[in-house]
């Protein structure tokens, strides 16, 4: 496809993009927003995955992301407020209730233990989250 034809096809599907912007993209310059990176996968027919070049999703965002969710759908789909949501993917710390978690693991296709991967911290903490809050963990007793 061209870039004017996948600027077409964008605008057709609702996300607003021009074939400058699609050039942009092209050479790095700019990323697409997350309605603009669901929408230019199901316009080349590719995985959202292989536009981000992840092999496989590692953190909360990227598994959202394979899933074609942007923040605010997801926030809405499992009955949190977006704010809370953008701040378990910011912080890496996962903070919904039962419910929430549940609907999460469905609607992301992820086990208990990929989602703990998934806000697990590799990487050094950001310095405005010096002490990250932890997920709690539970502490079973062996016989």
């Amino acid at each position: 496809m061209t870039p004017q034809q996948v600027a077409e096809q964008l605008n057709a599907c609702g996300a607003p993009a021009d074939v400058t912007l699609v050039h942009a993209w092209e050479s790095g310059e700019h990323t697409p927003t997350e309605l603009q990176l669901i929408a230019l996968a199901d316009v080349l027919w590719c995985r959202t995955t292989d536009l981000m070049g992840v092999e496989e999703p590692r953190t909360l965002g990227e598994h959202r992301l394979a899933r074609q969710f942007t923040t605010a759908k997801l926030a809405d789909s499992i009955g949190m407020d977006t704010a809370q949501y953008e701040q378990a993917e910011e912080r890496r710390a996962w903070s919904g209730d039962e419910r929430q978690t549940a609907a999460l693991l469905r609607l992301l296709n992820l086990t208990p233990l990929q989602l703990a991967k998934a806000v697990e911290r590799s990487a050094p903490p950001r310095p405005e989250f010096a002490t990250p809050p932890k997920l709690p963990l539970r502490q079973t007793r062996s016989r």
